[in-house]
């Protein structure tokens, strides 16, 4: 099998070097939210299973009151917040592009 080994690495003449870093943070924030409202969503079906979650923690008291949290209670608490979120994310984004965009 042969090797091939480049000298120097291979650039594009004339193309122009972006700074990465920034759609890197926000495409890291926002993942770092999906990854928030998938673990909320895990949350909740791991409450709403039967029986598994007073089998993982091992108490079965029956003097705790019985809290009962619906679909809606994990999408507000969840998918909400991402998506409020995700558009703030996306509002700062398009401010500083504008910006950057008008004041040169």
């Amino acid at each position: 099998m042969a090797d091939f080994t480049m000298s120097k690495p291979f650039k594009v003449k004339g193309a122009k070097q972006r700074d990465a870093s920034r759609p890197g943070n926000i495409a890291y924030a926002i993942f770092v939210l999906l990854c928030f409202w998938a673990g909320a969503q895990l949350l909740n079906l791991l409450v709403h299973a039967p029986g598994v979650f007073e089998h993982l923690i091992q108490t079965q008291d029956s003097a705790r009151p019985h809290v009962e949290m619906g679909m809606g209670v994990g999408t507000i608490f969840g998918l909400v917040p991402f998506l409020v979120g995700s558009a703030l994310l996306g509002i700062v984004g398009l401010v500083l592009r504008w910006r950057r965009h008008f004041t040169r």
